[in-house]
């Protein structure tokens, strides 16, 4: 089901419910669907000017608004993706992400330098704010 648009004078909040009611069983999470109907209110009541400006700070980096809650407990949020014509988070296992960069480095991640990891998986992702998100599970399991 489209996830359904704004209508004029609708308040971010009945707008939420409205959108949760239409799409909720399509999501695996509560969170998830959440995330979605408030970046779809957010973006539809954006002036055209201030969407630009929004678009001009990510410099092509699309992230939902209540991301960081979207996946469940073990997945980390690496932006969104499509599925099924649909714009959903890209949850993927954080093991799986540790050992990508542990091999991508060739070091034991608990040798991996904060600055160096942020730079370097800013620059992977694409964010700031992901990268600090993914050093930190390396940080919190491995202790660099």
């Amino acid at each position: 089901m489209p996830i359904p648009k704004p209508t004029s004078g609708e308040s971010q909040n009945e707008y939420v419910g409205r959108c949760m009611h239409e799409i909720a069983s399509e999501y695996d999470t509560n969170e998830q669907a959440v995330a979605i109907c408030i970046s779809t209110y957010q973006r539809g009541t954006m002036s055209k000017s201030t969407q630009e400006r929004v678009a001009d700070k990510l410099a092509g980096v699309h992230l939902l608004a209540g991301l960081e809650d979207a996946c469940w407990e073990g997945y980390i949020a690496i932006g969104t993706k499509e599925k099924d014509g649909r714009e959903v988070p890209n949850c993927v296992p954080a093991d799986e992400e540790m050992k990508k960069i542990e091999e991508m480095k060739g070091i034991s991640l608990a040798e991996y330098p904060w600055d160096e990891c942020v730079l370097e998986q800013t620059d992977r992702y694409g964010s700031k704010d992901i990268a600090e998100k993914v050093c930190g599970m390396i940080r919190s399991k491995y202790g660099s």
